[in-house]
């Protein structure tokens, strides 16, 4: 007599397909708006071109070490359909730009055939589900987006208030030494003692702009570096931007800044059937 299914396998399989489908379409895309992109700024000008090439580059290597497990046994038992999914969009994003992911791509491929019965070019996920989830994609792509946008215009206003503070430091450290020749060259002692006290006063304000702008100006400078240098690692522009609020509020670095409420993901086992499955999970967030 046959063992009867519980039916957990079937409902993974079913939100692995789901993830896949969403992931395959979602690769696509991304691969499309960055050749557009790319286009677009070769058009404008050369060394933006470059700049946007120089910062792909580094996206690609980052998207290079997402997929780097993907031949791993271990990695396909303790990953849930989430991850698979994400890691094959990655792979679908990148696989015309680099011979090492296009790999990596064949070999998730051969995989989902052999571990779940999943043709990843035609994988048949619910379509209700799938567009559920590619929504849900753009949706957080959009707020990402617009977080980093938040961010960048806010180290410019900090930079910009640094410049004023440090150009208020100046000008108040002339005026400082104007009434200080004053305070020397005046026969009143009144006066002179009057001069004085302004010089004084007036290199105490010069103190306070010149240290205020500074740490606006380093703040802002450090910021952006840092955004910089995370989104060159692939890392997403909400992480991103809650990292440099971090940054800001409490005055620690940006990469000091741990996103809290991270719970582990569920792991997958091997079980009856063909091969391994992944283990039970209350549903799929990307």
């Amino acid at each position: 007599m046959a063992e009867e299914s519980d039916g957990i396998e079937e409902a993974i399989t079913g939100q692995l397909r789901v993830a896949v489908t969403a992931a395959g379409r979602i690769g696509e895309t991304i691969a499309r708006f960055r050749e557009e992109a790319l286009r677009r700024a070769a058009a404008r000008d050369q060394r933006e071109a470059r700049e946007l090439r120089s910062r792909l580059d580094a996206e690609r290597q980052a998207a290079r070490a997402e997929v780097a497990n993907v031949g791993r046994g271990e990695w396909w038992d303790n990953s849930t359909p989430e991850q698979i999914g994400h890691a094959y969009q990655v792979a679908r994003a990148w696989r015309d730009e680099d011979q090492e992911i296009a790999r990596a791509e064949q070999r998730m491929a051969h995989e989902l055939r052999d571990r779940y019965g999943i043709d990843a070019t035609a994988a048949g996920g619910d379509p209700d589900q799938v567009r559920q989830l590619i929504r849900q994609h753009a949706e957080r792509a959009e707020q990402e987006r617009a977080s980093a946008d938040a961010e960048r215009s806010r180290a410019a206003a900090e930079e910009v208030e640094a410049l004023r503070l440090l150009s208020l430091a100046d000008q108040e450290d002339r005026r400082a030494d104007e009434a200080r020749a004053k305070a020397v060259g005046e026969p009143d002692a009144e006066e002179s003692a009057r001069a004085r006290a302004e010089a004084e006063e007036r290199e105490a304000i010069a103190d306070r702009a010149r240290e205020d702008g500074r740490a606006a100006y380093d703040s802002a400078d450090r910021r952006s570096s840092t955004a910089a240098e995370l989104e060159g690692r692939g890392i997403g522009q909400e992480t991103i931007a809650t990292r440099m609020r971090a940054d800001v509020s409490q005055a620690k670095p940006a990469t000091a800044a741990v996103a809290a409420g991270k719970t582990k993901a569920p792991k997958a086992r091997r079980t009856r059937g063909r091969g391994a499955q992944v283990q039970r999970t209350t549903g799929l967030n990307r």
